[in-house]
């Protein structure tokens, strides 16, 4: 029982596949009552019975062109179906509701699109060409490729067994591989959970730090090369009368931080 190996083709969404083996019943089963409401969307998961095996769309956005601008990883984790669906990360809600991802990310000035320019086709398009004038060149990355509404419906889905066997480790392998095949500077990640899978530091309470304005950051564990990991507010953070000030002061002091880590690494 193992996972297929993917490669990303010039499109963002790209099709993954687990073989189950005897525990294709017991998989499918706990799969049913979480997937249920995306069978509409066509291909997005199937499973199999003859081969016992589910295959499934997922995403990554990695730009097809290097531009003079560093280069850093938005790690999330894990892809959303409907997202998959609208073809490109943090779509719309299904009430057509925006993603507070792309607005904090123009106040910030890391991701400068207007809003008439954010719908999933153009910002797909955008984003893979790198045609914006942000201070740095972003890939998009799920450290899981599975998708589901919340990361934590992965393990429930699949099991304790095999998620601890095939899916965690395959992701930490993908997500080593692709740090250094790609000239990955930095990382971002969004998710504390992620952090603390990847990084060689972890942390627990960390809302409070970055509310007082504190910079937490670490490095990427079990690579040879030294590049930053760096943890900011939740996509979905609105927990605060100023979550629109706080998410953009963070991303305000890690770009600070990034750019002078990275001049430092270049010097080495």
């Amino acid at each position: 029982m193992q996972k297929t190996e993917m490669t990303q083709p010039p499109d963002i969404n790209f099709q993954g596949s687990y073989q189950l083996g005897e525990e294709y019943e017991n998989i499918k089963i706990r799969a049913k009552p979480l997937l249920n409401k995306y069978c509409k969307y066509p291909g997005l998961i199937t499973f199999n019975d003859s081969e016992r095996t589910v295959t499934y769309f997922t995403e990554r956005l990695i730009p097809n062109v290097f531009t003079e601008q560093p280069r850093i990883m938005l790690l999330f984790s894990n892809p959303h179906p409907y997202s998959i669906h609208q073809g490109m990360f943090l779509s719309p809600s299904t009430k057509g509701r925006e993603n507070l991802f792309w607005t904090t990310m123009e106040a910030a000035g890391w991701l400068p699109i207007p809003k008439e320019n954010r719908n999933p086709k153009q910002l797909a398009d955008i984003c893979i060409k790198a045609e914006y004038a942000g201070p740095f060149e972003l890939i998009f990355y799920c450290y899981y490729s599975f998708p589901t509404d919340y990361p934590e419906h992965i393990r429930r889905i699949f099991g304790r067994q095999y998620f601890n066997q095939f899916i965690q480790p395959e992701a930490s392998d993908e997500f080593r591989r692709t740090i250094q095949e790609t000239p990955v500077q930095a990382v971002v990640t969004f998710n504390k959970g992620i952090f603390n899978l990847v990084s060689k530091d972890q942390v627990e309470h960390y809302i409070d730090r970055l509310i007082e304005g504190e910079l937490i950051q670490s490095q990427i564990k079990g690579i040879d090369k030294n590049i930053p990991i760096f943890l900011t507010f939740p996509t979905g953070f609105i927990y605060h009368v100023k979550y629109k000030e706080l998410r953009k002061a963070s991303l305000d002091t890690i770009r600070t931080f990034a750019r002078g880590q990275m001049t430092e690494n270049k010097k080495v």
